[in-house]
C-alpha cells in the first residue's frame, strides 16, 4: 500500500506508520536522533496511546493519532505554552475541513469540545538533553473522527456522529497549515495574539467552574487566562485564583 498524500507546508516532513506503539513516542526517538523540527508523525493505530496523566487513549482506526516535533527557542515555562496554540490550529482546521459544520471550542488547557462533549485531545511532552532548557517539544493529537469512546465520566463525540464526514489527509493538511500561521504569529506577537484567540473559542467562559488541586478545591467562575497561560477562577467573594495545574470541572 502505498503512503498517503498529505499537502504540508515548506520544512514539514510526514512520518506515517500503519502501526505504531505511540507516535510521541516516535517523535521523541526522532527528536533524540536529531531530527530537525516540522517532522510530523501519523499512524492508522496505536497500540500504547496514552492521554494526560498516563490514561490510555483509545486508538481504533479510523481517528486521527498526530504528533509534531518542534525545535523552539527559550525556556520551557514558556514553550509549553505552544499546547494553546495546537488547540487553536486544530480548531481552525476543524472549521476549515467541515465548513464550519463543526466549530469547537477549547477546554483548558488542551481539548477540544463540542456540546460539551470530548472531541480532541493533546499531549505535549518536553525533551532537555546538550544543556539546553528544551531541546524538543513533541505536541501529540488525537482527534475522535470516525468513532469515541464509550465513557459516562468523560463524555465525548467525534466527527462522524455529527454528520461531518472528512479525510484524514485534509484535516492533517489543514492543522499543518494552521500550525504554521500561528508559529509565525507566536513569533512576531508572542504568546498574546494566541492568547485572545483561543479565548474567543474558551469552553465554559463565564460558567461555573471546579478546580481540584492538589492541596484544595476551588469553586468559582472562569473569568480569563493570565499571560502565562494560567486559568483565572474567581470565587464567590471576587478573589482571584490563578490555576496553573490542576483537574477543571466545568458545569455547562
Amino acid at each position: 500500500m502505498t503512503d498517503p498524500v498529505v499537502r504540508l507546508p515548506n520544512g514539514y516532513v510526514l512520518h506515517f506508520h500503519e502501526v505504531i506503539d505511540s507516535t510521541n513516542e516516535e517523535a521523541k526517538r526522532l527528536g533524540d536522533k536529531g531530527a530537525p523540527g516540522g517532522a510530523l508523525i501519523w499512524a492508522r493505530r496505536q497500540l500504547a496511546g496514552r492521554g494526560r496523566r498516563g490514561r490510555e487513549w483509545k486508538s481504533p482506526v479510523g481517528n486521527l493519532f498526530l504528533s509534531l516535533l518542534l525545535r523552539p527557542d527559550g525556556p520551557l515555562q514558556e514553550t509549553a505554552r505552544l499546547t494553546f496554540l495546537a488547540a487553536l490550529a486544530m480548531a481552525e482546521a476543524i472549521d476549515m475541513v467541515t465548513a464550519r459544520q463543526v466549530v469547537a471550542q477549547c477546554k483548558w488547557p488542551n481539548d477540544l469540545m463540542v456540546d460539551g462533549r470530548k472531541l480532541c485531545g493533546i499531549l505535549l511532552e518536553s525533551a532537555s538533553v546538550s544543556g539546553r532548557d528544551t531541546d524538543y517539544l513533541v505536541i501529540g493529537t488525537g482527534v475522535n473522527i470516525a468513532f469515541h469512546p464509550d465513557d459516562s465520566e468523560r463524555p465525548s463525540i467525534s466527527l462522524a456522529s455529527l454528520g461531518a464526514m472528512i479525510r484524514t489527509e485534509d484535516l492533517i493538511s489543514a492543522y499543518a497549515s494552521r500550525m504554521d500561521d500561528l508559529l509565525d504569529q507566536w513569533h512576531i506577537h508572542g504568546f498574546d495574539a494566541v492568547r485572545e484567540s483561543w479565548l474567543a473559542r474558551a469552553y465554559g467562559f463565564g460558567d461555573p467552574i471546579v478546580a481540584r488541586l492538589s492541596e484544595r478545591t476551588l469553586a468559582g467562575t472562569f473569568v480569563g487566562l493570565d499571560h502565562g497561560g494560567s486559568l483565572i477562577l474567581k470565587d464567590q467573594e471576587g478573589i482571584e485564583h490563578i490555576i496553573g495545574a490542576g483537574e477543571v470541572f466545568f458545569k455547562s
